[in-house]
């Protein structure tokens, strides 16, 4: 287990404590292991928490305990729908994207927390990435002219949301890598090309030395299966494509296609927006050729 990993820990709490109204972290899946003790938890589906009394952008969010609320069944109600249930030990709890919660350690608790990414949700990450750019842009909308205003909006999404678009692109082509070659992440990581100053595994080194070692490891890939490339990017455009790769008779496959497939698809939709393209993500680094055949580029 990665102990610098900081979407797989251990919540450890007494009876009472609680984790206050919120959304996971990157519109990211997260499941829960309870350990020891009994929690209560409440589930918003997406939308519901609009109609919380004092829900609003920047304020602190309320006590689901505070507020009147309606049952899941209710379609039509003008009260936020939640689910409430408690889980005890042994039990494990699912919260898919974008679902608003709250948690209460009726005793004194342990569990096992995961956060994660996949076929099904890496969308609608980057869907919640481009909405949080465009709130940090209307706040700054004032010196929108001055030189660098895209940067430094991307400095700032970084500091509110954890990352920004250059990461996010990182993480769709580490995926690729990995699923087009069959390797785990550790396996990855081995294949990067070393730098003068990764010749340690131990050395940390900066984001735009490994942007380009992947990007390196994506290019020299790409040249070594063209065929599989241009596969790639036309089965980017099909719609049905989670349907072909789940039905397939080797699940395994399946689910690895799903994640390869799913990535590239996001990977067009990344090269399509114009803050990427003002950013120039697409033109930088070993991997730049293999964005100038990518059909978004080639349509007028």
């Amino acid at each position: 287990m990665d102990c610098d990993d900081d979407f797989r820990f251990v919540y450890i709490g007494p009876k009472h404590t609680w984790t206050p109204l919120h959304s996971d972290v990157y519109c990211s899946y997260s499941w829960s292991a309870n350990i020891v003790g009994k929690k209560r938890w409440w589930l918003l589906p997406p939308g519901e928490e609009k109609k919380l009394k004092g829900f609003s952008c920047g304020s602190p969010l309320p006590d689901l305990r505070d507020q009147t609320l309606a049952s899941p069944g209710e379609k039509h109600s003008d009260l936020p729908r939640c689910y409430v249930f408690d889980q005890q030990p042994g039990e494990i709890s699912f919260v898919p994207s974008g679902w608003y919660h709250q948690v209460v350690n009726m005793t004194d608790c342990v569990s096992i927390n995961n956060n994660w990414l996949n076929a099904c949700n890496i969308g609608l990450v980057w869907q919640h990435l481009q909405s949080q750019l465009k709130e940090v842009k209307r706040s700054c909308a004032d010196v929108q002219s001055t030189p660098g205003w895209d940067e430094a909006c991307q400095e700032c999404l970084k500091a509110w949301e954890g990352w920004d678009f250059a990461e996010f692109f990182l993480l769709l082509k580490y995926i690729i890598i990995s699923r087009w070659l069959f390797l785990t992440p550790e396996e990855v990581r081995q294949r990067l090309p070393r730098t003068t100053v990764s010749t340690s595994p131990d050395t940390k080194i900066t984001f735009s030395q490994l942007e380009t070692q992947v990007d390196t490891l994506f290019s020299e890939t790409a040249e070594a299966d063209k065929a599989l490339l241009d596969w790639l990017i036309a089965e980017s455009w099909s719609d049905d494509v989670w349907k072909r790769c789940l039905i397939s008779g080797d699940s395994v496959q399946g689910v690895r296609q799903h994640d390869l497939i799913e990535a590239a698809r996001t990977m067009k939709s990344m090269l399509g927006n114009e803050d990427v393209r003002r950013l120039s993500l697409h033109t930088r680094g070993p991997a730049a050729w293999i964005w100038k055949d990518w059909p978004v580029f080639t349509q007028s």
